[in-house]
């Protein structure tokens, strides 16, 4: 076998040009692997911030929800003693300054009404406690990405636990069927 000098500089070369494709396709890869790090982090961005709304959003209906509900029971209080302060309870009943119990029950309120009244409202009041516990596990998830920065997790987090604190434990019980430690070991 011949070796020369020229045939060592050209396999010298080859290896060089190699090399230099190999280092710029991992570059390549690289700088492709941050783009899709910020795109992921710019979307959780954004999803974290329809989380906030729908957050306020649920939080806002679950308040006049029980706002209805604790109204529902003053007027089958009211109904089981003759019904005398039926149109107070009806006007003083409101949320954010309009007459929610009104709208809700409509006319007449009657026994049956108001239970069929109750039923919806709880229903209302379990899709609402569902959505939270969604949203939960979607924070988790978010969280263990470790994507985005973990003081704005904590804060949303924060909020949604709040919010099943003002609820209460028994307050949970009574309003869903959902089982009320299961709830409360789901948000911690």
């Amino acid at each position: 076998m011949k070796i020369s000098i020229d045939s060592i500089l050209g396999s010298a070369r080859k290896i060089n040009n190699q090399k230099e494709l190999e280092e710029k396709n991992l570059d390549t890869k690289k700088s492709d692997a941050k783009t899709d790090s910020v795109s992921i982090g710019n979307r959780l961005t954004v999803r974290l911030d329809a989380i906030e709304s729908e957050f306020r959003e649920i939080q806002s209906s679950l308040t006049r929800n029980q706002i209805i509900r604790d109204g529902i029971e003053q007027l089958r209080n009211d109904l089981q003693n003759n019904g005398k302060n039926q149109q107070n309870i009806l006007k003083s009943v409101t949320f954010e300054g309009k007459e929610v119990l009104r709208a809700f029950i409509g006319d007449p309120v009657t026994g049956l009404n108001l239970t069929a009244q109750q039923e919806k409202n709880s229903g209302l009041i379990n899709d609402e406690i569902n959505r939270l516990k969604k949203l939960q596990v979607e924070l988790d998830n978010i969280m263990a990405s470790d994507l985005v920065g973990a003081s704005r997790l904590k804060s949303i987090e924060s909020n949604i636990d709040s919010m099943f604190s003002r609820l209460g434990t028994a307050n949970i019980g009574d309003i869903t069927n959902i089982r009320p430690d299961a709830v409360m070991k789901l948000i911690k």
